[in-house]
């Protein structure tokens, strides 16, 4: 009997035994359909139409021979063989029994380091799984239904947003919505067949033609992100670059910054005060929404009655090599001036932005030191940091602190946004 990693490209297989994993059509060549078939060693791929569709059924195991071994092109590529197993009406395809022998699952995960290395134009699709942070239905202005976003959280604590398209969402053998309960709950996704894109020059990642999202999966990594999300204390983001200082961050490049987080020990020299002290954020996603006349507006969820008004101010930081302008997240901020968004406003949300409240001109020197920023350049971005324990000391102003910069947290604005800016 022959195994999958003993087949050879352009040769004829002899019988083998294995199972069927999942089935897809690409997107554009709808008259192939193709299988994922898993043995005891590796993986294979075959492709036929109706004939096949009607005789292979998903989770259940065959022996096959009389087939052939033809070389994928790129679009059929989506694993890192480069072959496939054709499977035709010359075929011989018999069922067989269910065995221990050959796995009933397979995935290839990859980090978010992973992903990040592999850029654009990977070679091959991998397949990511983490705990669901956020979940959130995109439409069109019409309110017409374009896929879901789904944000899930690695081992180490990194967040990947991952866009599931109308073809996957739709197709309830590759998508239940249903099944996945958000947090408080927690719940695990694996999706696999990843699709790199570069939307506005930052790295995002889709659903492809191939793409399947299993919930909760019964596999070692799902008890694993059980584990160690429903402790005590939740995974921190780690840093995907090496320690460095402000003037090595400063000479990097728009593309080297992208997608990276550093760890970098500075002070805070001053707080700085632009025309705009906060920004408000949709209550269903928690993405920054923007001004259409006199509404707010959530690109996912259209006109915002009630927004949530969150902290965003400018820093000045500095460490004996450089000076580099950052962004502080609402909840050091919180810790800085001890206080709440909410409790520094008047009940009138449509506030003039650039009056300053009375209770944020308290002295820096004067407040904990723990204060995580995000380089306003490039990109501005919302900071997921982690935070030291403050210091007891009252001379906090121009203490070191260590400061982890992120550069892929906030979508860059659409055209509709950058429109609505304008007005």
């Amino acid at each position: 009997m022959t195994s999958i990693s003993e087949l050879k490209r352009d040769g004829i297989g002899s019988p083998i035994e294995l199972r069927i994993i999942r089935k897809w059509r690409h997107d554009v060549r709808r008259y192939e359909t193709w299988f994922l078939g898993v043995d005891r060693f590796i993986l294979g791929q075959r492709t036929n139409q109706s004939y096949i569709e009607s005789v292979l059924n998903v989770s259940e195991c065959y022996t096959i021979s009389k087939y052939s071994c033809p070389e994928l092109d790129k679009y059929q590529k989506v694993l890192e063989n480069n072959f496939y197993k054709d499977v035709g009406l010359s075929s011989v395809i018999k069922p067989l029994a269910n065995t221990i022998t050959i796995p009933a699952t397979w995935f290839r995960f990859a980090s978010k380091s992973q992903l990040t290395e592999l850029g654009e134009h990977p070679s091959y699709y991998l397949d990511f799984i983490g705990m669901v942070s956020k979940i959130r239905d995109c439409t069109k202005h019409d309110g017409q239904p374009t896929g879901d976003k789904i944000i899930s959280e690695s081992f180490r604590g990194n967040e990947v947003p991952i866009n599931i398209w109308k073809e996957c969402f739709t197709n309830p053998m590759k998508f239940s919505r249903s099944l996945i309960i958000p947090p408080p709950a927690m719940t695990v996704v694996a999706v696999t067949n990843l699709k790199p894109s570069l939307s506005r020059g930052t790295l995002r990642h889709g659903s492809s033609h191939a793409t399947h999202v299993y919930v909760n999966p019964q596999i070692p990594e799902t008890i694993e992100l059980m584990n160690l999300y429903s402790g005590p204390y939740r995974p921190l983001t780690t840093p995907s670059g090496i320690p460095a200082n402000l003037k090595e961050i400063r000479e990097k490049s728009r593309s080297q910054l992208l997608d990276k987080t550093f760890l970098v020990k500075a002070s805070i020299a001053d707080i700085v005060f632009q025309d705009k002290w906060c920004q408000m954020i949709c209550p269903t996603c928690r993405d920054p929404i923007f001004k259409r006349g006199t509404k707010w507006y959530c690109g996912a969820h259209s006109k915002i009655e009630k927004p949530i008004l969150t902290h965003k101010f400018h820093v000045t930081i500095s460490d004996p090599t450089a000076t580099m302008s950052a962004v502080i997240s609402k909840t050091s901020f919180r810790k800085l001036i001890n206080s709440d968004s909410e409790h520094t406003v008047d009940d009138n949300i449509a506030l003039d932005r650039k009056t300053l409240p009375v209770v944020i001109k308290i002295p820096v020197t004067s407040q904990p030191s723990a204060v995580p920023a995000t380089p306003s350049q490039p990109p501005l971005t919302r900071s997921a940091l982690e935070h030291n324990p403050p210091m007891s000391d009252t001379t906090r102003g121009q203490t070191a602190r260590t400061l982890t910069f992120t550069t892929n947290d906030e979508p860059m604005p659409s055209a509709d946004v950058k429109r609505a800016r304008k007005k």
